[in-house]
């Protein structure tokens, strides 16, 4: 019986990760200047369409907030999912976490979600192929 891992690059950064029993869309952020130890962020199969609706939910109050922040202020809050909306000039947008992969714009939202859809068609294609082998 083989066990193993496929893994496969994402148009919206990240890389897909399955086994047989479980998939994963995985992150690596380097440290600031590569000197820090980068940190690892992932996103597990299962909570796929909490992520989703997380993004839309954050990315809703990011727009509000960036009405009503004066502007050249910052301001930071966390969001769902562990997320991180910021508003000023470091990272702006909704971050996956802290400060790292800021969404700033709907297409860079459209363009993360589809990639989660992707993902999510994609994974059990790839499990059943694996369940075979």
């Amino acid at each position: 019986m083989s066990t193993g891992t496929y893994e496969e690059p994402l148009p919206c950064g990240g890389k897909l990760k399955v086994t047989k029993a479980s998939w994963e869309i995985f992150y690596y952020f380097s440290g600031p200047d590569m000197r820090y130890n980068g940190i690892i962020v992932l996103v597990p199969g299962a909570s796929i369409e909490k992520y989703i609706s997380a993004f839309n939910e954050n990315w809703a109050e990011y727009e509000q907030l960036k009405a009503a922040i004066p502007k050249g202020g910052e301001f930071s809050k966390p969001g769902k999912q562990g997320m991180t909306i910021r508003i000023g000039n470091f990272s702006q947008g909704v971050c996956i976490e802290s400060y790292h992969m800021p969404i700033s714009s709907v297409q860079q939202l459209e363009k993360v979600i589809s990639g989660y859809r992707y993902a999510a068609q994609r994974a059990p294609q790839i499990q059943k192929f694996l369940g075979s082998l």
